[in-house]
């Protein structure tokens, strides 16, 4: 959809028109390589929206929507009626842009408590794929930045490589999840994934140490447990964690190299999950079977752009 198209639309919803600015760097926190953004009301509050290209919806507190009491909507999908608010105003020093217009949220927000937001991170929001759909966004896990741009024209892709997203699409062509495939390759052997910024793992006291991390709470990626199993199987050299997330007593494997988009990248360690979960689950809501998901321990090599419009992305390793 064009600038001008999406301003339309915007007002015709009630929206505040995007600020097309050639690039819009967004007020922006990494943490263990996952990613949060913080825009300020202008009330002055900071707010704390989890990012997830892997995730289902986009969500406010309901604690936080009782508060300030913004403009609300009454949408239908498959048969139920929800109540959903519209993005809360931002300075403009600190904003962020509503989600994507063209899937029955049309940039709105669910509402929901904070418990269910946040899992105790203390998230007063939560910004999943179709967030992400129909912009062009920046991500630089090296200088932690991330930015929505307006085209690709101001951006140097001479050193990044190109690969094609597949996204699963309706009978109208248009995204349903807006959940990007790739291709990763380990050994030889391709593996499609989702390519999932909000990938989340917990670990266990120990796991936290062995992979020296700061935080018990990390970016990660996910593989089927028949991939995981092979991996283990054909190379009794690379280390394994048993038990190594909190509650669900999971495996993690550290896989030395991994080409991404014809780069050479790792170690990047990989959290085991039973095959249903992608092989069946997440695959249904994919163009594509997928065996995992690129999460944040392989893309913290990278700057990438991610264009949600033409539907490919670019990556950059940063070694």
């Amino acid at each position: 959809m064009n600038s001008i198209k999406l301003i339309l639309f915007s007002i015709a919803l009630g929206l505040a028109p995007l600020q097309l600015l050639a690039e819009q760097q967004l007020p922006t926190q990494f943490d263990n390589n996952r990613i949060i953004l913080i825009p300020e009301l202008i009330s002055g509050k900071k707010l704390r929206f989890f990012t997830d290209t892997g995730g289902g919806w986009n969500a406010i507190s309901k604690e936080l929507h009782q508060q300030y009491n913004w403009p609300t909507i009454t949408k239908v999908a498959d048969g139920e009626e929800h109540t959903l608010s519209e993005m809360p105003k931002f300075k403009a020093e600190a904003e962020i842009p509503a989600g994507g217009i063209e899937n029955f949220m049309a940039g709105y927000l669910f509402i929901a408590p904070e418990a269910e937001i946040s899992a105790g991170q203390q998230f007063d929001g939560f910004l999943g794929g179709r967030w992400h759909a129909e912009k062009i966004i920046k991500i630089d896990y090296v200088t932690e930045s991330m930015f929505i741009l307006d085209s690709l024209d101001g951006v140097n892709l001479n050193q990044f490589k190109k690969v094609k997203l597949g996204f699963q699409k309706d009978s109208y062509q248009k995204y349903t999840t807006a959940f990007p495939r790739m291709s990763i390759k380990v050994q030889g052997i391709e593996h499609q994934m989702l390519l999932d910024t909000g990938a989340t793992s917990t670990l266990t006291n120990t796991a936290k140490k062995q992979i020296h991390s700061k935080s018990n709470v990390v970016g990660t990626s996910f593989i089927a447990a028949s991939v995981f199993d092979n991996w283990k199987a054909r190379n009794p050299d690379w280390i394994v964690i048993k038990k190594a997330e909190h509650g669900t007593e999971e495996a993690m494997i550290k896989v030395p190299l991994v080409i991404i988009a014809e780069q050479s990248i790792g170690p990047v360690w990989f959290t085991r999950r039973g095959d249903n979960n992608f092989h069946e689950f997440m695959s249904s809501m994919m163009d594509k079977k997928i065996d995992g998901a690129l999460g944040g321990s392989g893309l913290k090599y990278f700057e990438l752009v991610i264009d949600y419009i033409d539907e490919h992305a670019y990556f950059k390793a940063e070694l």
